[in-house]
């Protein structure tokens, strides 16, 4: 087990005189295995390591143990070690994600953190081969590419704020059974994590079912023909993306905050290439692949034979339109993690008729008429009844700006927009995101969730005319209404 690791470090140059190593260790077998692997690795290299250990907050006492004994082992091998506290329950509802993809991302920022503070150029994680399998088969069943059923790579660059890191796998292509004879051998302990044992997530439901029934009933080597199949496909997959990336250089335009890309020279490429396009442009707005399926992806294909002035909504809230000659895709928001923003300019709305907000997949429908106070005025989030003759400015329809208040007493108090968001609890990351309807600076109109009209234009005994106002989802296209 040892002279395969040692043979994949060498054989992917992972590690070289004067790295300096972060390794994620949490206490059970692959992460003490790896440990052990790169401590004698290292000590005859010249690099130095750093342990860190997360406590994710969800095991309580138990978590408690795994961190105690990695601090031990650590100073056994007098190694560096560093231990971290995280409520991943809590953090994962706030953020939306589930319990395993908060504790990923909380891990890899803190070992990226650790690197920055202390210096270090590389990042080693424990993944094995029967890691690798699950990951493939979790991304079938999930629906995937050539690029998720590549499985995990052994080496992979991840570039910050202060340089690049380098992520290695030494322990990729050794499976879980021959880490923990390695261990039982030489009379290392380590510690077992309860919760692999449920089958609350995913991928022990492919771990402890899936994968272990393939093995025992269907073939002893499923886990290392998964793997090896896997390998081939990357081999593959690298030859498209070259191919892919060619044929992106030389058509789509990236100006002006959108992506164009002409439409007659596109249908002259192969499928495989239209659609590895369409990805890295996706990609290129939104800056991940997650979440982008291959439904999206032939939605976009679609657009090339309809009409022009068609529109698709697409995630992180990217659209795609056609246009007379090309495809045009932008994007309009951009949050803490970082997803582009193509800032929409103000749209003027008048006094009749619809207008388009594209970057919301909306549409407004105006009328202005005589009112009568006999008029019965509707209650609804999405149309809203305004003073017209209290408008000053024109009207537009945009995000928030610097400056921005809403009336919110009959008295005339104002309040401003930023103040009024952190009373209504608002998250930071969506406030850039709310549509607004603005008469200058003064908020006529809070769009949406938190629906609010400010009261300064609200019809009383001395309206004459009112703005009708009305919101709709603009489903694919205007005609599709």
């Amino acid at each position: 087990m040892l002279s395969k690791a040692w043979d994949c470090i060498k054989l992917n140059n992972m590690i070289e005189k004067g790295d300096r190593i972060v390794v994620g260790v949490s206490g059970g077998a692959d992460s003490v295995c790896l440990l052990y692997v790169l401590e004698a690795f290292c000590r005859g290299c010249g690099a130095h390591l750093t342990t860190v250990h997360i406590n994710h907050g969800i095991r309580g006492e138990e978590a408690e143990q795994d961190e105690q004994f990695v601090k031990e082992l650590c100073r056994g091998l007098k190694i560096d070690f560093c231990s971290f506290y995280y409520p991943v329950k809590e953090i994962a509802k706030e953020l939306g994600l589930s319990e395993e993809e908060a504790g990923r991302k909380i891990r890899y920022e803190t070992f990226l953190e650790i690197c920055k503070s202390r210096k270090c150029n590389k990042i080693a994680v424990a993944h094995n081969r029967n890691d690798n399998a699950e990951t493939v088969l979790f991304n079938l069943f999930r629906g995937t590419g050539i690029k998720g059923l590549s499985g995990i790579e052994s080496k992979r660059s991840i570039l910050t704020e202060v340089g690049e890191i380098i992520l290695i796998r030494p322990l990729l292509y050794i499976e879980r059974k021959e880490i923990e004879d390695y261990l039982q051998q030489r009379n290392i302990t380590w510690q077992t994590d309860s919760t692999n044992l449920h089958e609350d997530y995913s991928r022990n439901k492919i771990r402890n079912k899936i994968l272990a029934y393939a093995v025992k009933e269907i073939n002893s080597g499923a886990t290392c023909n998964i793997t090896e199949t896997a390998s081939q496909l990357r081999e593959a997959g690298d030859f498209i993306e070259a191919e892919v990336c060619k044929a992106y250089l030389s058509l789509v335009d990236e100006s002006e905050g959108c992506l164009r890309i002409p439409i007659n020279e596109f249908l002259t490429k192969h499928l495989v290439i239209q659609k590895g396009i369409i990805m890295k442009m996706l990609e290129k707005l939104s800056g991940k692949r997650k979440d982008i399926e291959a439904k999206h992806i032939q939605a976009v294909l679609s657009l090339f034979e309809k009409q022009v002035g068609r529109l698709i909504h697409l995630p992180y809230e990217i659209i795609a339109e056609k246009e007379y000659e090309q495809i045009k895709l932008f994007c309009v928001a951009r949050d803490r993690n970082n997803v582009v923003r193509i800032a929409p300019d103000s749209i003027r709305v008048g006094t009749s008729g619809e207008t388009l907000i594209p970057w919301k997949a909306k549409i407004c429908e105006t009328v202005l008429i005589n009112y009568k106070n006999n008029i019965t005025i509707p209650k609804s989030s999405c149309v809203k009844w305004f003073d017209y003759d209290k408008i000053e400015n024109a009207v537009t329809i945009r995000t928030r700006r610097e400056g921005d208040f809403i009336q919110i007493n009959s008295s005339g108090g104002n309040k401003k927009l930023k103040d009024y968001f952190i009373d209504q609890k608002i998250p930071q990351r969506l406030r850039d995101r709310i549509l607004l309807v603005a008469d200058g600076s003064h908020i006529m109109w809070i769009v949406g969730e938190w629906d609010r009209m400010s009261e300064r234009y609200k019809v009383d005994e001395t309206t004459q005319r009112v703005l009708i106002m009305k919101m709709f989802d603009l489903e694919e296209s205007v005609d599709d209404r």
